[in-house]
C-alpha cells in the first residue's frame, strides 16, 4: 500500500511539472546579431553570430563592433565600448553607454530605444529614418537624425521633440533637452547605393566609432545562429 501511494505521488508530481512547463510562454527571438572583435552577449564572449532574445545584454569592447538586425523592423549598430540591454516590443532596448546607430527598415514600424529617462521613437507616419544615439559616462546623451525624422519623449510619456533630418540635440543627464544643432544629412541614394562609401553603417557611425570599427561592422555578413542566450526556448 505504501509503495502504491509513493508511486501515485510521483506520477502526480511529474504531471504537475509537465503542465506548468506547457503553460510557460516560449520566448520569441528579437533578431540576429553579427559581431567582430571583442563583443560580449550576456557576459560571454560572442564569436561571429547569435540570435538575440528579450532580456539579452550586448557589450562591445575597445575593438569590438556589432550589428543587430530585427527583420522588417530595423537595424542597430554598436560602436566600440557600447552596451545595450534588449527588451520586448515596443521598447526594443535600453542603451546604457556608448553609441548605437539606428535605421528603420520598413515604414509604419516603430523602433524605440531608451537612454536614461528619455525614449527615442519613430514618429507617425513612421517613415524610414537613420539616426545615432551616444550616451556619455556622465549620463548625458546626443541624438543625431541623418535621414527621415525621430521623436523624443520621456519614459513617463511626455512628448519632448521631433528631430528632423540634418539636426542633432543634446540631452542632459537629468533628461532636459539642450540646443538643437545642424548636422550633415544623408540621402536614400547614399544609403542604398552599391559603392564602398554607400554603406549605411559608414554614415551613421562617422565621427563616433572610427574607421577601424566601421570597417569591422561592414564586414559582418555571416548568417546568425542561436548561441549564448539563456532566454532561448
Amino acid at each position: 500500500m505504501v509503495c502504491r501511494l509513493v508511486c501515485c505521488a510521483l506520477v502526480l508530481q511529474l504531471y504537475c511539472v509537465e503542465g506548468a512547463g506547457a503553460q510557460t510562454p516560449t520566448a520569441e527571438p528579437l533578431g540576429s546579431l553579427q559581431t567582430s572583435g571583442e563583443v560580449y552577449l550576456n557576459s560571454l564572449r560572442a564569436a561571429g553570430s547569435a540570435t538575440v532574445f528579450p532580456g539579452d545584454a550586448v557589450r562591445t569592447g575597445t575593438d569590438g563592433a556589432a550589428t543587430f538586425t530585427s527583420p522588417g523592423v530595423g537595424l542597430l549598430t554598436l560602436a566600440p565600448q557600447s552596451e545595450i540591454d534588449f527588451r520586448g516590443a515596443p521598447l526594443l532596448g535600453t542603451l546604457k553607454q556608448g553609441t548605437v546607430g539606428i535605421r528603420s527598415l520598413q515604414t509604419g514600424q516603430n523602433l524605440e530605444i531608451q537612454f536614461g529617462s528619455t525614449v527615442m521613437y519613430l514618429p507617425p507616419p513612421g517613415a524610414e529614418s537613420v539616426a545615432t544615439i551616444t550616451v556619455a559616462a556622465d549620463g548625458s546623451a546626443r541624438v543625431e537624425c541623418r535621414m527621415g525624422a525621430v521623436g523624443l519623449r520621456s519614459v513617463s510619456g511626455g512628448q519632448l521633440l521631433v528631430l528632423n533630418s540634418g539636426f542633432a540635440v543634446g540631452v542632459g543627464a537629468d533628461g532636459k533637452l539642450q540646443k538643437v544643432e545642424p548636422v550633415a544629412a544623408v540621402s536614400t541614394a547614399q544609403i542604398s547605393g552599391s559603392g564602398p562609401r554607400s554603406y549605411l553603417l559608414e554614415y551613421i557611425l562617422i565621427g563616433a566609432a572610427g574607421a577601424g570599427a566601421i570597417t569591422a561592422i561592414v564586414l559582418l555578413t555571416r548568417k546568425a545562429t542561436p548561441t549564448l542566450s539563456p532566454f532561448a526556448p
